[in-house]
């Protein structure tokens, strides 16, 4: 960020200084909201202390913490008086909403061409895909390309992602996601950006979103912030392709629309879609001309997410050559769909990041291409209402009918999956008895194979077992630990992980 007076602070969050006459002097050029992190960022620079408050924290309660380890100012919705707290403070009535209204103020006095994307799937990889191609097209440009890092997707997360950026950077894509209704708009007000997508609709946040539609309304903001010359990239493959294409026209404005899609008519779509475990190869058809691509995500789903990139970067005018390498050069985020090759032909496919009923199919059907066995390892999806056990047997279903051999499964919910999946599957009470039984037929598996017949070592495809979950269920922790054993394992060796 900028460096800015606490008097400009004040002002852009319509605040009221505290503290002496210098105060308003005072210089900051970088926000922290968690003291655990003070100390390393303000020995590097003038930090305000963000003091937000959650259902259970006050971070009021902090700012003895934050003074001792060296921030310079602090934003608060009530004055802290102590002598621990020699901080000038700026006083607002909701520290949440100024810190949105600080990073909307940096925002604005930037000429960066904001990108972003919602979607109930497939978001950050069509971010990581997308910032690839917005690097390439930069780079060339003498500048710099910048992304949101990790999960800052949220009310709290991106205005902090909006203020760390370069104020210098040609493009930024801001992933957005949505918990309640609102959530999209919200962020639309901090970051408006100039070309922006709703990957596609599914089962996710029900609890609070209520229906498909309540999913739909709420991510449809991302359109609504466009100005009259933005670009929507409509998904033609998604249900509510149609509504959303309504809604874009309802505003009167004449916004271009990118239509992609693999299975319908679509001006960015791909041809000759060739799958494997580390990616896909396709021919990539657009308005700016066609050439063949190579993504190391793999998938028919990462396909489709290839296309979304390649319509969001058209909108601010990227050429057919920087999409191209762009996307051949993104590589997978950890926690989705990465490999990690183990002995004796076998494939740990972490895609732990998190889950939905639509993601979930879209990993079943991804391993499910697959040669070999494969054995599917879930985790309850969350936030799903009333219909939660029906959306677990459902995936349970569809992976019985798509020739999965085993399914592992933990959490209340996921136990309707193994019921659905039938023979073959069993359930768990916690992580360590699953990730013992995972390791014990593993074992298994290697010994029937050592057992077979001489000719048919190492001959076939292997076994590939797959591990998903919502983030709540902390499937990672599974992933690590079959890793870990597999590290110790006297007689495996784990060999080099690398992104599939």
């Amino acid at each position: 960020m900028r460096r800015m007076t606490l008097a400009e602070v004040a002002e852009a969050v319509n605040g009221r200084l505290l503290g002496d006459a210098d105060a308003a002097h005072v210089g900051i050029d970088a926000v922290q909201t968690d003291t655990r992190a003070l100390a390393a960022a303000s020995a590097a620079h003038d930090v305000l202390f963000v003091a937000l408050r959650g259902e259970r924290f006050d971070a009021h309660d902090y700012l003895p913490q934050a003074a001792a380890a060296g921030a310079r100012a602090a934003l608060v919705s009530r004055a802290v008086e102590s002598p621990e707290v020699l901080l000038p403070q700026v006083l607002v009535e909701d520290t949440e909403r100024a810190l949105a209204a600080l990073a909307a103020h940096l925002q604005r006095a930037r000429a960066t061409r904001t990108l972003a994307v919602t979607g109930s799937n497939g978001k950050t990889s069509v971010k990581s895909l997308l910032h690839a191609i917005l690097d390439a097209a930069a780079h060339a440009q003498g500048g710099v390309a910048y992304v949101n890092p990790g999960n800052r997707n949220n009310e709290i997360g991106l205005p902090l992602a909006v203020i760390d950026a370069p104020e210098d950077a040609l493009y930024a894509v801001y992933e957005m996601g949505a918990g309640k209704p609102g959530d999209i708009a919200y962020l639309c007000d901090i970051a408006p950006p100039v070309s922006s997508l709703v990957n596609n609709v599914g089962a996710a946040h029900l609890e609070r979103l209520g229906s498909l539609y309540g999913v739909a309304d709420t991510k449809a903001a991302i359109y609504d912030a466009l100005p009259a010359d933005g670009t929507a990239a409509i998904n033609v493959d998604d249900a509510f392709a149609t509504y959303f294409e309504a809604r874009i026209r309802d505003g009167g404005a004449q916004r271009r629309l990118i239509r992609f899609g693999l299975d319908h008519d679509a001006e960015v779509t791909a041809q000759d879609i060739a799958l494997d475990a580390d990616g896909a190869r396709f021919l990539l058809r657009t308005p700016e001309g066609e050439a063949t691509v190579h993504t190391a995500m793999p998938g028919r789903h990462n396909v489709l997410n290839a296309l979304a990139a390649a319509s969001l970067a058209m909108g601010v005018g990227i050429g057919l050559a920087h999409i191209v390498a762009g996307l051949q050069a993104a590589r997978p985020v950890g926690g989705r769909l990465v490999s990690h090759r183990l002995a004796g032909g076998v494939t740990l496919i972490d895609d732990s990041y998190n889950a939905n009923p639509s993601s979930l199919d879209a990993a079943i059907d991804t391993l499910a291409a697959t040669p070999g066995a494969r054995w599917l390892v879930i985790g309850d999806m969350r936030e799903l209402g009333a219909d939660g056990a029906a959306l677990h047997a459902g995936c349970g279903r569809r992976a019985k009918a798509s020739g999965i051999d085993r399914l592992y499964a933990l959490g209340e919910l996921s136990a309707a999956a193994v019921d659905a999946f039938g023979e073959g599957a069993r359930h768990f009470a916690d992580h360590a008895a699953l990730a013992d039984a995972l390791a014990a037929d593993l074992h298994a598996h290697r010994a029937a194979g050592r057992a077979a017949p001489a000719a048919m070592h190492d001959t076939g495809p292997g076994l590939r077992v797959l591990v998903k979950g919502s983030r709540g269920s902390a499937m990672d922790r599974i992933v690590q630990a079959l890793l870990a054993r597999e590290g110790d394992a006297g007689d495996t060796q784990r060999g080099d992980h690398h992104a599939a």
